[in-house]
């Protein structure tokens, strides 16, 4: 728990905010990710879907193609596997913004993005790459939770109501 806080007391909230704005401002919102991240992503994709915003998970059979005026969230811990900096190139050539959510600001990903989160690891003792959970655990439990504090942002700044978002759940489980 303390490296959790320790993790997300570092994050930069106007980085956080422009991409609550961003969400705001797109036509689509596309993610991404690999392995664990893309997990928290899907999380991400689904309560985005909640808000009555039109999402789409990358790599699914029914993703349409990205274009101009779409928004492609990656959360990636390295910002180097080369699947997701794959997607974003090609979202990015065909003029999707890129946000992208990693442990990595140096990286390949962070470099490529129009809006970037940095989840910077750290341990209890806010000491980066001292974790002591199993490499990337830390990073992908972090935004899992900064994916739904994004939520509750734009919950809280656009008003959206928790009954509306209640009537999109799924009623096919």
């Amino acid at each position: 728990m303390r490296e959790l806080d320790a993790l997300l007391s570092h994050v930069d909230e106007g980085a956080c905010t422009d991409l609550v704005a961003a969400i705001r401002d797109t036509g689509r919102i596309f993610v991404a990710g690999a392995g664990r991240s893309k997990l928290s992503a899907e999380g991400f994709a689904m309560r985005l879907m909640h808000l009555g915003l039109t999402v789409h998970v990358a790599g699914d059979s029914t993703t349409p193609a990205a274009g101009h005026g779409d928004l492609l969230l990656v959360c990636s811990g390295s910002g180097e596997t080369p699947t997701t900096l794959a997607m974003a190139e090609n979202a990015a050539r065909a003029g999707a913004r890129i946000a992208v959510v990693t442990a990595n600001a140096g990286s390949s990903l962070a470099r490529r993005a129009d809006l970037l989160v940095h989840l910077a690891e750290y341990s209890q003792d806010h000491e980066p790459g001292r974790s002591a959970q199993f490499v990337g655990t830390l990073f992908e439990q972090g935004a899992l939770l900064l994916f739904d504090s994004l939520i509750l942002a734009y919950e809280q700044l656009y008003g959206a109501e928790p009954r509306d978002m209640l009537a999109q759940h799924t009623n096919l489980e």
